[in-house]
This record gives structure tokens, sequence and C-alpha cells, in this order.
């Protein structure tokens, strides 16, 4: 079983108490990831949540345009205690974004459904969680549009550069 303290340090859990923290430690696995491996890709079934413990993990979006050469863009280099892979939480449930393992990398991952299921029993987890889920995702939003704008900016430069 996972400790505590690897629950108490993510952005989600921060707010639940020790007992709860217990409950959610009872469907948490720990998985390990060499450098440059995909731990989830954008657009399949998203059916765990990841909370990184050790290492850094890079997410990227695929896009339809010029912004990017490979179309691909980096939006987000997450840290410890952080998570990815919220959509697995939502009615869409598919992964918004890929993430790479940028270092070796510890991750603790919990099946979606295992986690439903206790929201299901403890109704204040599911509550504190997806409170604190609703800023992770406004948060992502914003950083996401930030790059994105950032990008348009440096691609009309070099349009401009080019007329010129």
């Amino acid at each position: 079983m996972v400790e505590l303290d690897a629950l108490r340090h993510c952005e989600l859990f921060a707010d639940l108490s020790d007992k709860e923290l217990g409950q959610l430690a009872a469907i948490v696995c720990e998985e390990r990831h060499e450098p440059g491996s995909l731990i989830c890709a954008e657009r399949e079934l998203a059916d765990r949540l990841f909370v990184l413990s050790r290492g850094r993990v890079q997410l990227q979006i695929r896009l339809r345009g010029h912004l990017e050469p490979a179309g691909e863009a980096t939006i987000e280099e997450v840290e410890p205690g952080r998570i990815f892979g919220w959509s697995s939480l939502v009615k869409q449930r598919r992964f918004t974004a890929s993430a790479r393992a940028l270092d070796p990398v510890a991750v603790l991952s919990i099946r979606a459904d295992d986690l439903r299921a206790l929201f299901d029993q403890s109704p204040h987890i599911g509550f504190v969680v997806m409170k604190q889920l609703a800023e992770v995702v406004a948060s992502r939003l914003q950083h996401t549009r930030q790059v994105c704008e950032e990008a348009a900016a440096e691609a009309a430069l070099d349009d401009g550069r080019r007329e010129g």
C-alpha cells in the first residue's frame, strides 16, 4: 500500500483527512517509467488518474496548424505532487494530452472506476477531489491558452520576416 505522505502532497488530495487518505491508498498502485517512455497517449481511453511522485513528465498535445513544425506542442511539464490523466474522471474519458517521462519516473496510478466507486461510498472525498480537479483543469486551460498564444505570435513574426 502507498504511504499517506505520497498522497497528502498531491494537489487533489491535500485537503483529505488521514482516514480518507487511507481509503484512497487502498486503491493506489505505484508504477515506474523509464525516460522517453509514453505513459498515456492523447485520445486513448482514459482509465487511470496519475499522480507524479518522482521525476518529470511532459504533457503534449497534437496541433492541426502551423504553430509547431512537428504538429505537437508541449503544454506543461508536470512536477511531483501534480496530476495528469484527469480526463479519466469526466464523461469524455479520453486523454486530452500525451504524457512522456523525461526522467526515471514514479507515478501513483489510480483506476478511475475504483476512484469513482470510492466517491460513491464517501461523497465527501468525491466532493473535495472534484473541487480540486476543477481548479487543476482551469489552471491547465489557462496555461495551454498562454502557450498557444505565444506560439501563434511567434509564427506571425516568422511569417512577417519571410514576407519582409
